[in-house]
């Protein structure tokens, strides 16, 4: 069976650092780049054996099987209504995209039949399905508190596409937070965040944010994500965020790449480990980290069900649901009170991220025009 080809469309950020190097590893056949800074892509190629730099998105799609989109959001709908006309599969990094008018003309091209996947590396986490494991299971009981905390330094030089997102901190790592918290918990309710920036840094868009966050199943998530936090030794920040969820009968506290489990009343902690390379370590062991792992997994996982409808369905719902969150997030940011998520169509059949169809999800039917 030949292997799938895939092309990838923006090269000049995290495609060189995580999916060249993570689809490397796995053995998956790149097979062509495309860069609007040509050089770049040459660049790219050369560093990771790709054999074709395309000059036009066209030919890049014509050329490969599946297309991974790592562009930045702006101007990222008429790339997606480009492919669509073109009937290439689309693994696109998120966000989607970062306003309600884009978001309707996203959700639009499900009809379609175009075959899209918002890449949520997280679900492919060996420690995150595990945390999702072991709340289906009932390991900690009912959970009712959630927090994550994220430190770390995290500017952004002038010129960079960055500095005109406002609400930065939201679509670029408060989203995949937003999403792994609907992996463990189901659908939102309701959110209240402040954010802000650092008089010492250049990016001058929101560079840390606060969130509380409502879920129907129960528990309370709050959420910090300070990327304007200087003193090294002070920060554990992505991939390296720490978890702790306190459920009624128990306690987990997990990173991505260690789960603990403590139960209420048991002196005792179970842990879950993934080794270095060449490390041998007690107990049961974890396979996939964020960095680069997941973001192969991810792509492994898409080149396997890309021809499956029902798996269509249910990423395009994920996609959607997740987008709409990501922007009611922003929203936030600015206003005087808690802000409701959009309601959702029943659960969609067939989810698969992985985790027990009790945490299943389904996709938003409500795109607003407007802010609240």
């Amino acid at each position: 069976m030949v292997a799938p080809k895939i092309g990838i469309v923006g090269v000049g950020g995290v495609a060189r650092y995580a999916h060249l190097p993570a689809y490397r590893r796995l053995g998956l056949d790149v097979h062509a780049l495309f860069d609007v800074d040509e050089p770049v892509a040459r660049e790219v190629a050369r560093q990771f054996q790709v054999p074709v730099v395309a000059g036009s998105l066209e030919e890049l799609a014509g050329r490969v099987d599946v297309v991974d989109l790592a562009t930045p959001p702006a101007g990222r709908i008429e790339l997606l209504r480009r492919l669509a006309a073109l009937g290439t599969p689309v693994l696109v990094q998120k966000p989607l995209c970062t306003t309600w008018a884009e978001l309707a003309e996203a959700a639009a091209l499900r009809s379609t039949g175009m075959r899209l996947r918002l890449n949520l590396t997280g679900r492919h986490v060996s420690a995150w399905r595990k945390v999702a494991e072991l709340l289906v299971a009932g390991a900690i009981g009912r959970p009712h508190l959630c927090t994550i905390v994220n430190r770390d330094w995290w500017d952004r030089a002038p010129g960079r596409w960055d500095h005109s997102l406002p609400g930065y901190i939201v679509y670029e790592m408060l989203i995949h937070h937003l999403d792994l918290l609907r992996f463990w918990f189901g659908p939102p309710q309701r959110i209240a965040a402040r954010g802000g920036t650092h008089p010492g840094q250049l990016l001058r868009q929101a560079n840390w944010v606060s969130a509380l966050i409502e879920y129907g199943s129960g528990p309370l998530a709050q959420v910090l994500e300070d990327w304007t936090m200087p003193e090294y030794g002070f920060a554990h920040g992505h991939p390296f965020e720490e978890v702790l969820i306190s459920g009624s009968a128990g306690v987990l506290r997990a990173g991505s790449e260690r789960v603990e489990l403590s139960p209420v009343g048991g002196n005792q902690v179970r842990v879950w480990h993934l080794p270095r390379p060449g490390q041998t370590l007690p107990g049961e062991q974890l396979a996939v980290n964020w960095f680069p792992d997941s973001f192969g997994a991810a792509m492994n996982d898409f080149l396997a069900t890309r021809d499956d409808p029902v798996v269509s369905a249910s990423d395009w719902a994920q996609a959607l649901a997740l987008t709409a969150d990501t922007i009611v997030a922003a929203e936030s940011l600015g206003a005087s009170r808690w802000l409701d998520f959009p309601p959702e169509d029943p659960v969609v059949p067939g989810v698969r991220t992985g985790r027990a169809t009790a945490f299943a999800d389904g996709g938003t039917s409500m795109v607003r025009g407007s802010n609240r």
